[in-house]
């Protein structure tokens, strides 16, 4: 089992936590320059909460399973497929 910050430091890119002071304080969890496959599409996803712990703990649950991809419309692009025991 590997946690998202392993996984992060695997991929070499950043886990980006951020607080919304306007929206009762909400946090959001995303891998920078991150989308998702679905089907034949791009969707960005990223995770909520009203703690930093819970809006990681919400993107991982968002993202497991799926296959994620970086930098999707640069010369770096790169794809993976998110692990399904992701914690």
């Amino acid at each position: 089992m590997m946690t998202i910050e392993e996984y992060a430091d695997v991929l070499n890119v950043d886990l980006i936590i951020r607080r919304y002071c306007n929206q009762d304080n909400r946090y959001m969890a995303e891998f920078e320059n991150a989308d998702i496959k679905e089907g034949c599409g791009l969707v960005g996803i990223h995770g909520n909460g009203k703690t930093a712990t819970e809006a990681v703990l919400n993107y991982v649950e968002r993202i497991r399973g799926k296959r994620i991809v970086f930098d999707a419309m640069g010369k770096d692009r790169r794809e993976f497929d998110v692990p399904r025991n992701l914690r």
